[in-house]
């Protein structure tokens, strides 16, 4: 991938849609550029697990690990690619895509299904699985995840029903069942579009819009929720 061309789109996250995704149409390589490292020491989400404490790696908590990214859209569509290089070999990871954030100091947004701050990056039609896999015990795969080699080298790639950058999550694709089975674990869970918060939009705050991290703890993804987890990287 090439390394220095970074692009973005910014659109508003409130009252986008229809005009959004024509705005995007034809529009390719939104993205293509390095992912930020995560310090090895910072608590992930959990406030808890880090790279170094929970994945080994000795003193320098895989410090050489590097992530690069691609996104590329045309209309209601795109193609997110990640690669991963000196990260921990044999390891579960998985992407997420930020849902929640601030806008004039006001915070909106977050996972209806979860209640969370993002969600998994998968293709919608992953979407019944990642609500068993929540609710249930967890999986050793996931729609939103990838393995790395002996070598702790790795790479993500997939086609997805909805465009990342200045786009929705589709949530309301998943079936009746799946929000009955979601509603078990969350009485709140409502399958709505969700817009997908992008800090590099004007007066929009949010610590990231897409995160790769690792399962060290368990090796098991857990469909809409992070679970146990460490994290890696991430853009902006």
């Amino acid at each position: 991938m090439t390394k220095v061309k970074m692009t973005t789109l910014a659109a508003a996250l409130l009252g986008m849609g229809m005009a959004s995704t024509a705005a995007l149409a034809g529009s390719s390589d939104t993205v293509d550029g390095f992912m930020s490292r995560i310090d090895p020491d910072a608590a992930s989400g959990d406030g808890v697990s880090t790279v170094r404490n929970n994945c080994g790696g000795g003193v320098d908590g895989y410090d050489d690990a590097t992530a690069e990214i691609s996104i590329s859209q045309k209309a209601s569509s795109s193609k997110v690619e990640i690669e991963v290089e000196g990260g921990r070999p044999d390891t579960l990871y998985t992407v997420w895509v930020r849902m929640a954030g601030t806008s004039h100091g006001v915070a909106f947004g977050g996972s209806p299904i979860t209640g969370g701050g993002a969600t998994p990056l998968a293709n919608s039609s992953d979407l019944d699985q990642l609500v068993a896999d929540w609710v249930g015990s967890g999986s050793p795969t996931a729609g939103n995840g990838f393995r790395t080699d002996a070598n702790g080298e790795g790479k993500f790639k997939i086609d997805l029903d909805f465009p990342v950058v200045g786009g929705t999550y589709p949530f309301n694709r998943m079936s009746h069942d799946a929000h009955l089975l979601a509603q078990t674990k969350r009485a709140a869970a409502n399958p709505i579009p969700t817009p997908i918060v992008n800090p590099s939009d004007d007066l929009i705050g949010a610590p990231f819009m897409i995160r790769v991290i690792s399962h060290c703890q368990d090796d098991l993804a857990h469909g809409l929720s992070p679970a146990k987890r460490e994290a890696w990287f991430q853009y902006p």
